[in-house]
């Protein structure tokens, strides 16, 4: 049970970096740093969210927050 709450705080917590930086494409290592989280867990908290269209990829890897025209292009 704890892991599972781990889990569900840590995607609270990188969920509000996106939303409270608007616009802002991070790298794993700056949202590890914004969100306090390790990297990996801060890496497989992106990549489930990449999963779910909350944020996006890009080349350069960094990720942000999709919006209703970046899910349309």
């Amino acid at each position: 049970m704890n892991g599972t709450i781990r889990v569900a705080e840590a995607l609270q917590r990188v969920k509000g970096v996106f939303l409270e930086l608007p616009g802002t494409a991070l790298s794993v290592d700056q949202t590890c740093h914004l969100s306090g989280l390790e990297q990996d867990m801060c890496e497989s908290i992106l990549l489930a969210l990449a999963d779910a269209h909350f944020v996006k990829r890009a080349r350069d890897g960094r990720y942000s927050r999709r919006t209703t025209e970046s899910t349309l292009t």
